[in-house]
C-alpha cells in the first residue's frame, strides 16, 4: 500500500517536474536566439564583409515581413471602421427645429470640428444649432472619448420621451482613438464630417447609405448633402 501512495504521488511531480523543465528550456532557448540576433545585428552594422553584408540582408527581409503583417492589420482594421453604431432613430425628433449645444471637449481640433459642424447645418436653415455656455441647460453635449474596442469613430447618445418620441437630450462623441491618429487616415475635413454625422444624429436623422449622404454609416467621405438638408426639412415640416 505504501508504494502505491509513493506511485500516485510521484506521477503529478513527475509532469510538474516536466512541465517546468520545458518552460526554462523554452526561455533559455529564447534568450540565446535573442543574444544571437543581437550579436548578427551588431557584426552587420560593424563589418563590410560579404558575411555581414548578406547577414543584414536577411535581418531586413524578417523585418520588412513584420512591418508588412503590422500593416496588413492596420488595413483590415481600416476596412471596417464605421462613423456610428447606430441604425435607425424611427423618426425621433426635438418638439422644434432647434436645440442648444455645449462643446465640452478640450481638444483643439476637435472644438474646431465641432464648430464648423455646428456652422455647417445651421447654414442649411433646415435647424439651428446654438452654442450655450450653460452645460447643465445645453439639450446637447459635444464630447469625446477614446474606446479602440470600438469599430465606431463617434456615436450619438439619445434620451427621449417614449410617449411623444421627442428627443429629450443627446450626448455626441468623437472617438480620438481613430480620429487623432494618423494611423487610420482621418484628415482634419473627414473629422469634420464625423462631427456634422454624429450632430445629424443629434436632431434626428437615421444612417442613409441609398445616395451620397453626411449620413452615409461608414467612412465620413461627405459632407452636408442636400440629400440631408431636404430629410432633415421633413422630419421638421410638421
Amino acid at each position: 500500500m505504501r508504494n502505491l501512495f509513493h506511485i500516485l504521488f510521484a506521477i503529478p511531480r513527475f509532469f510538474i517536474h516536466l512541465v517546468w523543465n520545458v518552460f526554462w528550456r523554452l526561455v533559455r532557448t529564447a534568450i540565446v536566439l535573442a543574444l544571437v540576433v543581437l550579436g548578427l545585428a551588431f557584426y552587420a552594422n560593424h563589418s563590410q564583409s560579404a558575411l555581414a553584408q548578406s547577414i543584414s540582408s536577411t535581418l531586413q527581409t524578417v523585418s520588412q515581413y513584420f512591418q508588412s503583417q503590422s500593416a496588413s492589420n492596420v488595413t483590415k482594421k481600416l476596412s471596417s471602421l464605421t462613423t456610428d453604431d447606430l441604425k435607425v432613430y424611427s423618426g425621433t425628433r426635438w418638439t422644434t427645429n432647434s436645440a442648444s449645444i455645449y462643446i465640452k471637449t478640450q481638444d483643439a481640433t476637435l472644438v474646431s470640428a465641432y464648430q464648423e459642424a455646428i456652422t455647417a447645418w445651421n447654414a442649411t436653415g433646415a435647424f439651428t444649432l446654438t452654442l450655450t455656455t450653460d452645460e447643465s441647460s445645453a439639450d446637447i453635449i459635444a464630447t469625446d472619448y477614446s474606446d479602440a474596442s470600438t469599430q465606431a469613430a463617434g456615436l450619438a447618445e439619445t434620451e427621449s420621451n417614449a410617449v411623444t418620441n421627442h428627443l429629450t437630450h443627446v450626448d455626441v462623441k468623437l472617438n480620438t482613438y481613430y480620429l487623432l491618429d494618423d494611423s487610420y487616415g482621418y484628415t482634419y475635413e473627414r473629422i469634420v464630417n464625423t462631427a456634422e454625422h454624429e450632430l445629424g444624429h443629434a436632431m434626428g436623422l437615421s444612417h442613409d447609405d441609398s445616395e451620397d449622404s453626411v449620413m452615409q454609416s461608414s467612412g465620413s467621405y461627405f459632407g452636408i448633402q442636400d440629400a440631408d438638408i431636404q430629410a432633415l426639412k421633413k422630419l421638421y415640416q410638421s
